[in-house]
């Protein structure tokens, strides 16, 4: 697998498609949450669309225990010889007529990267978060992650989940700890100014549709 699968990259990668964010301030310099507590919702397990025009991409929320997922971020490109100008990928008919009508590789759709998370929920303030950890830095020796990204978690319903980026202003002068950036949250949870103003809007895979996915990861790896 290429080396754009480290974490520098994944950060990078997560900043360019959340619309809205300015430069690192929505990254966490802590985690929130113990993951060795959690429990995952099988109902995000899976594979979603994120529809949009300037980047968009599939998450693959894959169990890796009870408690936490192993998520794969695999942005859509276009191949060198494809022209995928008809789409208008923000649109979920669209992207779902890009899967039906394209193929994957130089003709059609396609990646060359793809960005991996170890994610888990907490529930702080009687709102349900989710920290994501970029993993698989291999120019780090330690393995340790130096920042983390956090998001609130909305189900509009079973088939959607939106995704709102935690940072800003309310952690300024913050102390740099777990519990410190944890009590700021739950005060907080359901204040406008702990996220950002853009929603991630995530829509669920159909099954007939995950033959796609899967062939775009063959894409990755095999580059």
């Amino acid at each position: 697998m290429k080396s754009t699968t480290r974490s520098a990259s994944g950060a990078l990668l997560m900043l360019a498609i959340i619309p809205g964010i300015v430069g690192l301030l929505a990254c966490m310099p802590v985690p929130i949450g113990d993951p060795e507590r959690s429990r995952i919702d099988p109902e995000i397990s899976g594979v979603w669309m994120f529809p949009s025009d300037e980047q968009p991409a599939f998450y693959a929320f894959e169990p890796y225990d009870k408690r936490t997922w192993l998520l794969s971020i695999v942005p859509i490109e276009r191949g060198k010889e494809a022209d995928l100008e008809n789409y208008e990928l923000s649109k979920d008919v669209d992207f779902d007529r890009l899967i039906e009508n394209e193929s994957v590789g130089k003709d059609g759709a396609t990646a060359t990267s793809l960005s991996l998370y170890k994610v888990w929920r907490t529930k702080l303030g009687g709102e349900w978060f989710m920290t994501l950890e970029p993993k698989a830095d291999f120019e780090n020796e330690s393995f340790s992650p130096e920042i983390w990204f956090v998001f609130g978690i909305g189900r509009p319903d079973e088939n959607e989940l939106s995704l709102r980026m935690v940072g800003g202003d309310l952690f300024k002068d913050v102390e740099e700890t777990r519990r410190a950036f944890e009590r700021v949250i739950k005060k907080n949870a359901r204040n406008e100014e702990l996220y950002d103003k853009e929603t991630m809007r995530l829509v669920r895979l159909k099954p007939e549709h995950l033959d796609f996915f899967g062939d775009l990861v063959g894409e990755v790896i095999k580059d």
